[in-house]
């Protein structure tokens, strides 16, 4: 019963993005928790401010408050090539950007901190970036660049043509890394007063990210109600079979190698030691 209790009256938060499918579905009864949806960047502000205790954070948020949070272990969003929904979309090719304005979409924080490593680490550009909301349309319409994440990247049908560069693939290349984009954090004052709920949020949560990807076609037709016959069955299924969801260890490798650059440029304090909850056996 106290495991119920604490659980049903934690604030969790929730992502309604494509990627983040295979987490929910099917996670729990409807009346049986809250959620609190909105953009990853919505739930770095959320989990920042204590409003939430469990959430999927940007991998930089974690860096960013790394005293305050515990991780969930082995679970992520990341990509070992090509992600498809962390895109740069410009007008010229990416060769032609240096000391051009870049436009960050406002949703995005840890896709907006691998760009500006890239094109400062990678390419030896010096950019202006502005943030902003809106379309890829309308961010296309404020810079020679922009920056789009989620489903607005993944759908996006330009007006005229563009060049598109895939983020995580620029770094794969250049790294030989696979990149983290998402992490499970739970607020660390949660954690060490409800260590056991805690533990059956998570083990509940693998289990069930582990039921949904192993049955996508099912997944899509259940979850968002795609069929074979729709236009983007195709799309949404190729994109979360090469998604990865799991941080194994060469997923970590090329967090902290991240963690490192982004350290390295000023935009995010030194990783101490990540911390995880601890798996009962």
């Amino acid at each position: 019963m106290t495991k119920q209790i604490a659980l049903k009256q934690a604030r969790i938060g929730k992502i309604s993005y494509v990627n983040t499918t295979p987490f929910y579905f099917e996670l729990f009864p409807a009346e049986a928790v809250s959620y609190v949806e909105g953009s990853p960047a919505e739930m770095n502000k959320l989990m920042a401010a204590g409003e939430l205790d469990f959430a999927p954070v940007s991998s930089l948020e974690y860096a960013l408050h790394q005293g305050q949070y515990y991780l969930l272990p082995e679970l992520c969003i990341g990509s070992r090539d090509f992600a498809r929904s962390v895109l740069l979309f410009s007008h010229e090719k990416i060769e032609g950007l240096n000391k051009a304005k870049v436009v960050l979409s406002k949703k995005s924080l840890s896709s907006a901190i691998l760009l500006r490593i890239l094109l400062k680490y990678k390419y030896r550009f010096k950019n202006e970036f502005v943030v902003s909301d809106g379309t890829p349309n309308e961010l296309m319409e404020r810079g020679k660049a922009a920056l789009a994440i989620g489903d607005d990247a993944l759908f996006y049908k330009p007006k005229s043509f563009v060049y598109k560069y895939d983020l995580s693939e620029l770094w794969w290349n250049w790294t030989e890394y696979p990149f983290c984009f998402s992490l499970w954090a739970v607020q660390r004052k949660f954690y060490e007063s409800n260590p056991k709920e805690v533990f059956e949020f998570w083990r509940r949560l693998k289990a069930n990210t582990e039921r949904n990807l192993q049955d996508l076609e099912t997944l899509l037709k259940k979850a968002l109600k795609l069929t074979i016959a729709d236009d983007r069955f195709s799309k949404v299924f190729g994109y979360l079979f090469n998604l990865n969801f799991f941080l194994d260890q060469e997923m970590k490798e090329g967090l902290e190698l991240f963690y490192r650059f982004a350290a390295r440029a000023g935009l995010a304090p030194r990783i101490k030691e990540a911390r995880f909850i601890e798996v009962i056996p």
